[in-house]
């Protein structure tokens, strides 16, 4: 790779070039089986022997359409398409999973060469290669390396059971949604004709119910119509809440997208043809927006503390909370969770592998078909945070969000019914489990020596960034205030109510709070060894909470009913985007995924392609989204409160389901 940088900073030739690359194919040795290579190396040596004849063209065409460094695919479909020609992808990577090397080049060669045919001159090469990856990576790289080669367009998916599975689960949410909708249809029909008795503003009046009337079954059938299901995106139809936390919507649209610059960042740098300024890419002190990404994540577990706590004593406050109701809430947040979870993670596995191509698509099926194999059942378990010992092992890698979550909400539900119940015992334990996390995660951090940017050590995903004992210090901040909103909206709405300063004031400092937790490591950036172990600690256990501390304040105003604040932040833009959050976050990486590894051509890294591709794949993942609201996610929801309706009080024919009892959901 150095000489053939140096070649090209020199401005050899294309034509030097082409003379290099098929001398480096003719090397191969006549060791192996006597058919493949002997054969390979005639055709180069004939592709050679025109060019030096004065018929430069074919070997012209093949240096052309092949990568010419590493990480370059070269131009796949030109290549395919002549007949003379085989595309083989050759790579080079670890076996250790610490170690981040993944490098290929795509060739165009003639037909007759064979996938084994270019490893061999790796293989013979290897002393050489692992000399060279041990110097630039700092380790000794000894038998670590792995040679592969294939050919994309002879690598297809296969149909198994499964596949079939996840094909006619599909076609049964879609023709359930159609079921819904005909059976809205026939409703309809079936109104507009006169009942005898009945006055036009009264069918009127029967005609604007949007809910379904009926029998059980009709009732379910209707859970799936889409129109319904689309109309409670509608604030309007769905019921708006409280109006000073709306905003909190427009977070979770800006935290998403933040999520998904970050991801499309991470998943070009490994595949980068310009590999080379990958150091000076992460060292760039604006390298700090991505490293904080993480940083969004966290405000999504302060968002669901505060969120879980509010509902919680909406609808507990006046009535005892049992063992019942404790299984109630956690069947609900399956149902809620579970058929999208399983939609997206059957679809990416199994049916996205017939719909693209290309020849870095491998790559990704065959990472897919190995770690689903393993992880599937372990991730549709809610466990993989506890289990999958690194990422890039993982099936649902972003799932662990999920999982961690899930841990953290079935704890906190006992510790709500001790606030519930001793409201001064269960604010102090909430308390105490904040200080015992934050300490417990700078003992972590400091013990192993992470650095509060990140760490390639085998224990920083499993005991740091996955955990559930790292995680909850947002998510119990952000009980802390939802109950302090509970109790002291009041005092705090007169408290701002005559001081536009103090709203401003609170506002912005709570902004430069964020902000500095985010440019903060600028240093640390440019030098590893800018912040002592201690201030990495200090980060990495307090930093988190610091930065929902500051959401906080910069959400002040809204929460105090401040009408500028909320004009600016509470509109139909946000509020649909809000209700699409969780199944765009399902979504957001399964995009990222297939745009990336499905390209044809060689991927560069720069800050302004990223947020190009940001924002087209935020605009493709809510789009997505919406599609799994309207057809999974909400008709469970709906099927839910039907069953559940219906078991506390079946449902009579000509009964409006709106009549029933209801409960608004955040």
């Amino acid at each position: 790779a150095e000489y053939m940088g140096n070649l090209m900073r020199k401005n050899i030739s294309w034509v030097i070039v082409a003379v290099i690359i098929a001398g480096v194919v003719a090397e191969i040795t006549t060791d192996e089986p006597p058919t493949s290579p002997e054969v390979c190396m005639a055709a180069v040596q004939e592709t050679v022997s025109k060019f030096q004849d004065g018929q430069p063209e074919d070997l012209l065409r093949l240096v052309q359409n092949s990568g010419r460094f590493l990480n370059e695919v070269g131009h796949y479909e030109s290549c395919i398409r002549n007949p003379l020609n085989k595309y083989v992808m050759v790579s080079i990577s670890s076996s250790n999973l610490y170690v981040p090397i993944s490098n290929f080049v795509g060739i165009c060669g003639p037909s007759v060469c064979n996938p084994k045919d270019y490893t061999a001159i790796l293989e013979k090469n290897r002393d050489q290669i692992e000399k060279f990856y041990s110097s630039i990576m700092h380790m000794n790289l000894t038998n670590f390396l792995v040679f592969d080669a294939y050919v994309p367009i002879e690598l297809s998916p296969t149909f198994d059971t499964l596949t079939w599975i996840t094909m006619y689960m599909v076609i049964l949410l879609i023709g359930a949604s159609a079921g819904g909708l005909l059976f809205r249809i026939v409703r309809s029909s079936k109104s507009d004709q006169p009942a005898a008795g009945s006055t036009k503003n009264e069918r009127s009046e029967s005609d604007s119910s949007a809910e379904p009337r009926g029998s059980l079954l009709q009732a379910i059938v209707a859970c799936f119509d889409p129109i319904r299901n689309l109309k409670k995106l509608n604030p309007e139809e769905s019921g708006r809440g409280d109006p000073n936390l709306s905003p909190f919507n427009a977070v979770r649209f800006f935290m998403i997208f933040w999520v998904i610059l970050g991801h499309e960042i991470m998943g070009v740098i490994g595949l980068a043809s310009n590999a080379h300024e990958v150091p000076h890419f992460l060292s760039n002190p604006s390298s700090a927006w991505l490293y904080g990404g993480v940083l969004a994540i966290d405000v999504f577990f302060y968002l669901s503390g505060f969120f879980f706590i509010y509902i919680f004593f909406k609808k507990f406050q006046n009535k005892s909370f049992g063992i019942k109701d404790y299984f109630l809430s956690l069947i609900h947040r399956l149902i809620r969770i579970l058929p999208t979870y399983i939609v997206v993670l059957l679809v990416h596995w199994k049916l996205l592998s017939f719909i693209r191509d290309g020849p870095l698509w491998n790559k990704l099926e065959t990472m897919k078909n190995t770690n689903c194999g393993y992880f599937a059942v372990v991730d549709l378990l809610f466990l993989n945070n506890l289990l999958v010992p690194f990422a890039m092992i993982d099936c649902i890698s972003w799932g662990w969000y999920l999982a961690c979550d899930m841990q953290i909400f079935l704890v906190m539900i006992l510790v709500s019914v001790v606030v519930l119940k001793k409201k001064l015992l269960g604010k102090s334990l909430i308390w105490i489990l904040l200080i015992v996390s934050i300490v417990y995660t700078y003992n972590l951090a400091y013990s192993f020596g992470f650095s509060a940017l990140g760490s390639m050590a085998p224990e920083y995903y499993p005991k740091y960034y996955v955990s559930p004992l790292t995680r909850v210090p947002p998510y119990l901040f952000g009980m802390l205030v939802g109950l302090w909103y509970i109790e002291e909206k009041g005092k705090l709405t007169k408290f701002f109510a005559n001081s536009r300063l103090l709203k401003v004031l609170a506002s912005l400092f709570g902004l430069f709070t964020m902000y500095s937790l985010v440019v903060i490591v600028k240093p640390l950036i440019q030098d590893s060894k800018a912040f002592t172990q201690v201030q990495n600690a200090l980060y990495l256990s307090v930093g988190r909470t610091l930065f929902v501390a500051g959401l906080t304040l910069f959400m002040m105003p809204s929460f105090v009913g401040c009408p500028v604040f909320r004009g600016l932040f509470r509109n139909r833009f946000f509020e649909v985007t809000g209700k699409l959050s969780f199944t765009t976050y399902m979504v957001h990486l399964v995009v990222t995924l297939f745009n990336v590894f499905g390209t044809k051509h060689s991927l560069f890294l720069s800050y302004e392609g990223a947020i190009h591709e940001s924002i087209s794949t935020t605009v493709i993942s809510y789009l997505v989204g919406l599609l799994l609201y309207v057809f999974v996610e909400q008709p469970f929801v709906n099927l839910e409160q039907v069953l559940f309706q219906t078991r506390r009080r079946p449902l009579k024919s000509g009964v409006s389901q709106s009549e029933a009892p209801k409960e608004k959901e955040h």
